[in-house]
């Protein structure tokens, strides 16, 4: 028998009081600055009366809706630096208030800015200052933390199968992820998670130990206390531990509960980053990413940050940019990470290969909600209006299939003709829908106890799991691609970072396994970390980009940079309502555009007509930037930028592989045979390679 575990609703509501401390009182005069001046802790001074800001100035701060005087908020008790951490920074002090001010650089620039919140940005906030002792403003653009994609996800995250029986381990877990990605993973990506992956969630979300840094997350358990493991589409084994039908929640407020409570961890609220900061480094030539430009959303005051250890990119996908998506409305979900990456000149890669949930919850006038793959896992099956179940027309294992194909399936169905006589099909999914998902057949106490949030949304739509079938349809759900990392979480351009949904690290492939995001936060989040803060000798890890930025940043030419980018863009005195307007009606345009020519299937005529729109909205989302810059006119301007990325990679992508389809005329077809027999050799060349793991 399974035994959920639950916060109490008192310690639910604790928790979002505490976070919602981080977004302070703004200040009452305007701010346009660029200067980044030390934090003023005399080094020894307790924390528990002086805060570091990392490198903010009083003028920054308070722009960005963070108070410096009095005591920080906090969710309970701050702690110093770790042992390892005290022993291997400045100070080696074995008192834990002073370790920890001693920590402190005297050089305000000294520190990590971490852009999202989401369980990839905390892992390499708390990493990097638990581990290091390296001191890390953290920027979000909701008000509380918890407000990120990661909050929202609902099935779980692989951990590891103990029982010998099931098979379970590097090498099977391995073979999954390279079987749902259609062949296009990077075998050492692949590896990476495999291996650390299960040390990484002990590590960051099992921590049970008294005071402990990191999160204790109170996933269910068996009676007999073991973690309870379930099934998902694409796996071999049982190996996925969960909290419900709700386990980012539990995740997210474990994780960012640690982060925003640790000494060296600064959070800053409703910060919405417009541009990198990047200056060519005045001997070298290289040019390497200093900092960020940042605007407060409610106050549209703005500030130029500097960080010399560098900026890492965490602010998720963007699914949301679609007219159907299973990411909750607002900003996180409209590309930014990539969009930054872009227009800073950094690399990004497989945008193409956006995956869309097979399952969301079809109401008419409503946005998609999603109905997680555990359903499928444990028993769902997906019907025709006729109660016909179809998906092994489409693939041997049915419903379990990887999710594009499941998908696709759903999307084929869905264009047929619902059976006459199918009277679910008008009341539940609105007139002719043909394609059901249906779990009935489950005992009803058990079901609304494996799924009570999705029970919940149910029920106040006076729809019933228990009873009957659930309408649904394919929405945009994940990124695969993304900025292009490499193990370290290094991107194309020095000094900036990239990990979670933002990056593209070739773990995915052409098609996400399911559970595996919010794993790969963990493990490349920590990555970035471990790379920026390494010490050791045989590897300088990101001393090398610290010391390359300390050199900008002392030259002077990054004080020119940050005035010249901020010139001609009017300080935000309060975003016209004209302003707003244009930009929803816009955004909305380009929504529908990614929907209809760059969504489930696509054509070469189709995504060169996306293109040219996109192209449109883009001039017309910079131009309303420029005039008033606020979050909903960067937002558009960061989503105008990303859909031009995906559509631009899938019109050069002539093969159908994983999530990327498009049907091609008879000589796109020949040349895109050509492209697939390359992808095979290389294909066979890896996977040979990777063998002998």
């Amino acid at each position: 028998m399974l035994t959920t575990s639950r916060l109490s609703l008192e310690a639910s509501a604790s928790l979002r009081r505490r976070l919602s401390d981080v977004a302070a009182a703004s200040a009452a005069r305007p701010l346009l600055s660029t200067e980044v001046d030390s934090s003023g802790i005399t080094p020894g001074t307790p924390r528990r009366t002086q805060r570091n800001f990392g490198g903010l100035s009083s003028r920054a701060a308070r722009g960005l809706g963070v108070e410096r005087s009095g005591p920080p908020p906090v969710l309970g008790r701050r702690r110093g630096l770790s042992a390892s951490a005290a022993a291997t920074g400045p100070s080696s002090s074995s008192s834990s208030s002073s370790s920890s001010s001693s920590a402190i650089p005297s050089d305000p620039h000294d520190r990590l800015l971490v852009v999202g919140s989401g369980v990839a940005g905390c892992s390499a906030a708390l990493i990097a200052a638990e581990r290091y002792g390296v001191p890390v403003t953290l920027l979000f653009a909701g008000s509380v933390p918890t407000d990120c994609n990661s909050y929202w996800a609902q099935g779980g995250i692989i951990y590891r199968n103990p029982d010998p029986s099931s098979g379970d381990g590097p090498e099977s877990l391995s073979a999954d992820v390279h079987r749902a990605g259609a062949g296009l993973c990077v075998d050492e990506a692949v590896r990476k998670v495999a291996r650390e992956g299960p040390d990484r969630v002990k590590e960051l979300l099992l921590d049970d130990s008294p005071d402990g840094p990191f999160a204790n997350v109170p996933f269910d358990r068996e009676d007999c206390g073991s973690l309870s493991l379930c099934l998902e589409a694409s796996h071999s084994a049982p190996r996925i531990i969960h909290w419900a039908d709700h386990t980012g929640k539990a995740i997210t407020e474990g994780i960012t509960r640690a982060a925003v409570n640790h000494p060296l961890v600064t959070p800053v609220a409703e910060a919405v980053v417009t541009d990198l900061a990047v200056e060519v480094h005045p001997t070298t030539g290289e040019r390497v990413c200093v900092g960020a430009h940042v605007m407060n959303r409610r106050t549209l005051s703005r500030t130029s940050l500097a960080a010399s250890r560098g900026v890492v990119l965490a602010s998720g996908g963007l699914g949301g940019i679609y007219e159907h998506s299973t990411n909750p409305a607002g900003f996180n979900a409209l590309g930014s990470s990539a969009a930054l990456a872009r227009r800073a000149g950094a690399r990004n890669e497989d945008l193409e290969y956006v995956q869309f949930h097979p399952t969301s919850l079809y109401i008419p006038g409503e946005a998609r909600f999603l109905l997680t793959e555990a359903l499928r896992g444990e028993g769902a099956i997906l019907r025709d209006a006729g109660g016909r179940a179809f998906a092994r027309d489409y693939h041997p294992d049915g419903e379990l299939a990887p999710r594009d194909v499941v998908a696709r399936a759903v999307f084929a169905e869905s264009q047929k003709s619902a059976s006459s006589g199918a009277d679910d099909g008008e009341e539940e999914g609105g007139e002719g829908h043909n394609t059901f998902l249906d779990i009935s057949h489950r005992d009803s106490d058990w079901l609304r106890g494996r799924f009570p949030s999705i029970d919940a949304h149910l029920s106040r739509r006076r729809l019933d799991i228990t009873r009957r079938p659930l309408p649904v349809i394919p929405a945009a759900h994940y990124t695969c691609g993304g900025i292009s990392t490499d193990s370290h979480g290094r991107t194309t351009l020095r000094g900036l970072y990239a990990a979670g949904e933002a990056a593209r690290t070739g773990l995915h492939g052409g098609n996400r396994l399911a559970s595996t995001s919010l794993l790969e936060g963990l493990v490349y989040g920590a990555a970035v970390a471990d790379f920026v803060g390494a010490r050791g000798d045989d590897d300088d890890g990101g001393r090398e980009a610290a010391e390359l930025a300390r050199d900008v940043l002392h030259s002077g030419r990054a004080d020119l940079l940050l005035d010249e980018t901020l010139a001609g863009v009017p300080d935000g005195g309060g975003a016209s309502a004209r302003a707003v307007s244009d930009a929803a009606r816009l955004l909305n345009r380009l929504k529908r555009t990614m929907w209809d020519d760059v969504g489930l299937v696509r054509t070469p005529r189709g995504l060169d007509r996306a293109l040219d729109r996109l192209d449109e909205i883009g001039a017309e989302a910079e131009e309303l930037y420029r005039e008033a810059p606020c979050a909903e006119t960067s937002g558009l301007r960061d989503a105008a930028e990303a859909g031009a990325g995906v559509a631009g990679a899938a019109r050069e992508n002539r093969v159908s592989r994983g999530a990327h389809t498009i049907l091609l005329d008879e000589e796109d077809t020949a040349a895109a045979a050509e492209d697939s027999d390359d992808d095979d050799e290389e294909e066979e060349e890896m996977l040979g390679a990777g063998s002998g793991m």
